[in-house]
């Protein structure tokens, strides 16, 4: 399972983008893939943007010239545009994508449209520069106890040093756009409160229109750095340096309940109950022995997981087995019993002890003057952790209620 955190924390521990630079140029209406008449005075363009993702994507521009000159942006997830324009002998579109706050790729197409024709069009991006990208997994807790840190980029003629920036689990540094056509050297160094550097990567690389595409993965401070040249899609080399192994069984606050879905509707076939957990460590964590409970007709009865172990900041979701609805890779405990809708406990034990636990309550109570806001049976609504305010997730300002999301974490205020 690869999960996607929402706003996210990326789940590679450790990314480096450079894009390679290309010319823009013009394309004819070879690049048309379908074309039909259809009654009108004007043309339905279907248009879609062929790119391959960067990082920190923003956003996707479109400025159309012929008989009228229209601008469109997108989101990052929307890469089509459907349009209706006026007849010309020449439209030409021009097409940007921005990421990391700066222009990133663009695109050009021009083509003759015709009224009363339907057409699907593609532009082929190309990379014009390319930017430096970096994720470290430090664990919800730090154990590393790294409070700084700083990367450093030289080439020939000129030198970067970018600060690091903490986020909710990890660290991350992220240049500014670089000149292509060079050779740059990469020094990171990490260091803890006494100013000390406790940790130290660094590689080579060279950015040219020939050059593969460089990833540097961190997968985590104490397990193992994997170095990967990637030269093309279906060609792909690694060298793994072998660190401190961290394999080993959870402790309290390594694995933290961050959504549950209680109130599925039966009437539904698309909906289904689960509890999805987090590993917030830098570890591997062996789960043999452990159990989820959950409140089910007044009692809680615990469901052996049926998965052996959970990699650093992977989400598991634990789902009901019992509805052919679920989705295979969430059927994750022995069996399941229907959970509790208005009010009820979720409890997660290790080898008997207990990691996390939560009372959930469409309100409080006399017992619970402060619980975990529960949908009760309020269809396709769950409730979900805020990463950033784990640690006062006792607190039901650490929890919001919204559309289900099992497999992505949200880390926003």
């Amino acid at each position: 399972m690869s999960p996607i955190l929402k706003k996210h924390v990326p789940l590679a521990a450790l990314f480096l983008c450079a894009c390679t630079l290309w010319n823009c140029g013009n394309h004819s209406t070879d690049s048309t893939t379908a074309s039909a008449t259809v009654e009108g005075n004007t043309a339905n363009v279907s248009l879609r943007l062929d790119y391959s993702t960067p990082p920190l994507l923003d956003s996707l521009v479109l400025d159309c010239y012929g008989t009228d000159t229209l601008h469109y942006v997108h989101s990052a997830d929307n890469p089509n545009f459907s349009l209706e324009l006026f007849p010309s002998d020449s439209w030409n579109f021009k097409a940007k994508i921005y990421a990391n706050g700066a222009l990133m790729q663009m695109g050009e197409l021009e083509t003759k449209l015709s009224a009363g024709t339907a057409v699907n069009l593609s532009i082929q991006m190309h990379p014009v520069v390319g930017f430096v990208f970096v994720e470290i997994p430090l664990g919800l807790k730090n154990d590393a106890g790294i409070t700084s840190g700083s990367m450093k980029l030289k080439s020939a003629t000129d030198q970067y040093e970018i600060p690091m920036e903490q986020t909710v689990d990890g660290a991350v540094f992220k240049s500014d756009m670089l000149k292509l056509g060079c050779e740059y050297e990469m020094e990171i160094l990490l260091f803890n409160q006494e100013g000390k550097a406790v940790y130290s990567v660094s590689d080579k690389f060279t950015l040219t229109e020939d050059s593969p595409v460089p990833e540097l993965t961190l997968n985590s401070l104490r397990s193992q750095v994997a170095l990967a040249i990637k030269a093309a899609e279906e060609r792909r080399v690694e060298i793994t340096i072998p660190l401190k192994a961290g394999y080993r069984r959870p402790q309290v606050d390594d694995l933290l309940i961050t959504e549950f879905y209680a109130g599925a509707s039966k009437s539904d076939t698309t909906q289904y109950e689960f509890i999805e957990i987090y590993n917030g460590s830098t570890d591997t964590l062996i789960l043999d022995d452990c159990a989820i409970g959950a409140t089910s007709s007044g009692s809680i009865r615990y469901l052996p997981l049926t998965i052996s172990e959970i990699a650093p900041r992977q989400v598991l979701v634990l789902g009901d087995a019992s509805k052919d609805i679920t989705p295979p890779l969430y059927v994750n405990t022995e069996s399941w019993n229907d959970i509790t809708n208005t009010k009820g406990s979720i409890v997660l034990k290790c080898d008997g002890e207990t990691l996390d636990s939560l009372y959930y309550a469409t309100e409080p109570d006399s017992l619970h003057a402060n619980v975990v806001p529960s949908a009760g049976s309020k269809s396709n609504t769950s409730t979900q952790l805020n990463l950033a305010q784990w640690e006062n997730r006792l607190d039901s300002t650490a929890w919001y209620l919204g559309k289900p999301t099992p497999g992505e974490i949200a880390t926003g205020d």
